[in-house]
């Protein structure tokens, strides 16, 4: 029987709507996909977000620097020897007081706000703070750092992020279009167990 115009358009609709889904699922079929970014030496693994570049280096500071980027936008992990006596007690407030006087005094930090959290169950601290940072002409740029630190055995994992700005207000209260793709990889940070060995 012959389709009548109302049920002829609404088949057109239809084989348009189906085009335009399949045409989308063959779009996301050629997203790159995420890869985990696994440091075999140091036993710890992010998935960076989908197209960031991810590069490790050796540094004054680091054993390795490890940075996920894309454009303005990044994030690091640095692992490094852990100094002594940071983070050695299970108390948090005795902890928290250690890191702040580790920012305040090693990183050159001010206005720090530090607190507990966990990754994988492990204890590890997330702390905010301001820094006065000199850039090659030596004018000086306000950074809000956000960082987190992790401690095993002799080793430090910092993850850290940073915003520039012109006042302190003004950078508690930025948050860059990357700020999304940060917390969701750094979430994704993992410690790998060193590999049994036979005995």
């Amino acid at each position: 029987m012959p389709r009548t115009p109302r049920q002829t358009t609404v088949h057109a609709l239809g084989r348009i709507a189906l085009a335009a889904a399949l045409l989308l699922l063959a779009a996301g079929c050629r997203e790159e996909p995420l890869r985990r970014y696994m440091d075999s030496r140091y036993l710890f693994s992010f998935v960076p977000p989908r197209g960031w570049e991810v590069t490790a280096e050796t540094t004054p500071s680091c054993l390795t620097s490890v940075t996920a980027r894309k454009g303005d936008c990044a994030f690091y992990v640095c692992v490094g020897e852990k100094p002594e006596e940071f983070l050695p007690t299970s108390s948090d407030f005795a902890n928290v007081e250690l890191v702040k006087d580790y920012v305040a005094h090693t990183l050159k930090g001010y206005d720090i706000r530090c607190q507990p959290t966990l990754i994988q169950g492990r204890r590890a601290y997330d702390a905010i703070y301001l820094r006065n940072v000199a850039d090659a002409n030596g004018a000086v740029r306000l950074q809000l750092v956000r960082q987190t630190f992790l401690a095993r055995g002799r080793l430090l994992y910092t993850m850290t992020s940073y915003v520039f700005g012109r006042s302190g207000e003004e950078l508690k209260e930025a948050a860059t279009p990357c700020d999304k793709d940060i917390l969701r990889s750094q979430a994704t940070f993992f410690l790998h167990q060193p590999p049994k060995t036979g005995g």
